[in-house]
């Protein structure tokens, strides 16, 4: 039989025991003209085998073509016994607006390459073998959510080839008609309790059990269990820790300390009884002056950037355990924390951030053009962002906007400027736990949390730039000012959100670097450490983010290559990201 990846549960967040993994390989067509009509596209002969969830970009797919196809079309049969079950079609992932169809019936049309979507397809399934059609238009458009996915038909600077189609699993859930849709819990550190609100399918009213319990070893902490009622298809639990002999530090949720709460859920009404497991982590994230506070203490952020690309894979991660890897490599390298750059990733990534304990920065994929596409577009996309994840406690700090990209005249434009608000002022309204980063890097605006500075020509050269910090705030870096025109610095925590990117010279045509490349791990080393070590003990700054992780295509900077080979000992970047404020 094909090898099938990617068959663990999607979602380790939000797990049901009844469902049926759909990734595998699907018939494929390209439909390079346009001119494929439905009919053809249910029924018509397809002339590739896909090996989903792999964009046909990437070797994985089993294609590897890399010429930009606008429309593509996937169909895949499979059995099911539908028995009287709802049945729910989940896409973890699609680039960019899919059109589903259920044994040629349409079921649903989702836009947004980065966000999920699910489609409740009862009425369209049969007992016995089924067909799924996905048509996928994916065009060259800059006013959507890109990332670091290039718009011109060629890869160039920063920007890489793009995906189109399924990049992440597609499976099947089987539910109760009255279901459990989604759970929002929020931790509140002060009073020891955490606030779990429900939100049932169609607006339903249902009986639901919420039973806490934490695993310490082997030893089980069950929180009590509390029933309820969810109305007009919403509830609300308030789970307490005031009455258990426990100590904070075996509750809280830290990267030294990932410490985590299961939640099991039950919803029992006429239709049936869904059961779902889930768990969140009690932390809290602010800043106070200055600072930033993990728990309510000082915590300094040593983040280095990941893009989340793979040789084979390109976006996809192509299994758990390459999460894992990556997530393990940063820790040895001296790293606890992880800015997930111009990418929306896998759930799996932020459940193992979650459980290995790594901070993490969920930063949206930047659109290129403004206009009002663009602004619904983001909107939209940011919110499904924030409302999938907001449980996984790792998850630390939100980035709407990076360096201005699709803003490009923020600085005076007084349209982009209030766009930038209101995504921030957006994630606030969904999200009161967490920090916004509102335009990381410069021309940032009011309601920003933190002041996120980039800067690649900060060499040992420039030692010192930072002495007089309040000086730098009123003005720029790099050419670029750090507040946009009407703003200004009001007392947020600085952080040095983008600096290093140090390249070896690998003789690689238009492969590149900052400020040119090193010959080897000492030369490395020589531009890296007293840089890093003014960073951490001029005590100016909140914490830094290096670039980067890895090699990505041209860009040759990374701390490891494409395949993850450590281009310096670990240990010794260890020495240097993880050394102390004072020896």
């Amino acid at each position: 039989m094909p090898k099938v990846y990617r068959e663990e549960f999607p979602r380790p967040d939000f797990k049901r025991e009844r469902w049926k993994c759909l990734n595998g390989e699907w018939e494929f067509a390209f439909d390079w003209e346009q001119t494929r009509e439905t009919e053809d596209g249910l029924y018509g002969d397809y002339e590739e085998i896909i090996q989903v969830p792999f964009c046909y970009q990437s070797k994985l797919s089993g294609i590897g073509r890399q010429e930009d196809c606008a429309v593509v079309w996937y169909r895949k049969k499979f059995f099911v016994e539908k028995g009287d079950q709802t049945i729910l079609l989940k896409f973890g992932a699609v680039d960019y607006c899919a059109k589903v169809w259920v044994n040629g019936r349409f079921s649903g049309v989702h836009e947004g390459g980065y966000s999920p979507f699910s489609l409740d397809v009862t009425e369209a399934m049969e007992d016995g073998e089924n067909t799924i059609v996905v048509r996928v238009e994916d065009g060259q458009e800059a006013d959507k959510p890109r990332g670091k996915q290039t718009w011109t038909g060629e890869r160039f600077g920063c920007w890489y080839t793009p995906i189109t189609g399924i990049w992440q699993p597609v499976w099947l859930e089987f539910v109760p008609r009255i279901h459990l849709e989604r759970v929002k819990i929020t931790p509140d550190l002060r009073s020891l309790t955490a606030v779990c609100e429900m939100f049932l399918s169609s607006g339903q009213t249902a009986e639901c059990t919420v039973r806490p319990y934490m695993r310490l070893g082997e030893k089980k902490y069950d929180f009590g269990r509390q029933k309820l009622f969810c109305r007009n298809g919403y509830g609300k639990a308030v789970i307490a820790f005031r009455d258990f002999d426990l100590k904070r530090d075996l509750i809280y949720w830290s990267p030294e300390h990932p410490n985590l709460i299961d939640v099991e859920i039950t919803v029992r009404s006429e239709t049936g009884e869904d059961k779902v497991s889930t768990y969140f982590g009690m932390r809290s994230i602010c800043a106070d002056g200055g600072k930033i506070l993990l728990n309510q203490e000082e915590y300094f952020q040593r983040l280095i950037l990941d893009q989340g690309y793979w040789e084979e894979s390109l976006l996809t991660p192509p299994s758990e355990e390459s999460i894992c890897r990556d997530l393990m490599l940063a820790r040895e390298m001296g790293f606890n924390g992880v800015r997930k750059h111009q990418k929306i990733e896998d759930p799996l990534f932020y459940y193992w951030a979650d459980k290995l304990g790594m901070i993490v920065w969920g930063e949206l994929p930047s659109a290129y053009e403004y206009n009002d596409v663009m602004v619904r577009r983001t909107a939209e996309e940011m919110g499904r962002f924030v409302e999938r994840d907001f449980n996984h406690p790792s998850i630390a700090v939100w980035v709407p906007v990076n360096e201005s990209w699709g803003v490009r005249d923020v600085w005076e434009n007084r349209s982009q400027q209030n766009y930038v608000k209101a995504m921030i002022y957006l994630i606030k309204a969904l999200d009161k736990t967490r920090l916004v980063s509102g335009n990381d890097g410069w021309e940032q605006v009011e309601g920003t949390d933190i002041c996120a500075i980039h800067d690649y020509i900060y060499t040992p050269k420039s030692l010192g730039k930072y002495k007089d910090i309040q000086k730098i705030l009123q003005g720029s870096v790099e050419s670029r000012m750090i507040f946009a025109r009407g703003n200004g610095y009001q007392g947020q925590p600085v952080m040095l959100t983008e600096y290093g990117g140090i390249a070896f010279d690998t003789q690689e045509k238009d492969s590149w670097g900052y400020l040119g490349k090193v010959k080897n791990e000492e030369e490395f080393l020589d531009r890296l450490t007293p840089v890093t070590e003014e960073i951490i003990r001029s005590r100016n700054f909140a914490g830094f983010c290096y670039t980067q992780l890895t090699d990505v295509m041209q860009e040759v900077n990374g701390l490891l290559k494409i395949d993850r080979t450590p281009k310096v000992s670990p240990e010794r970047l260890r020495e240097v990201f993880g050394m102390k404020f004072y020896e």
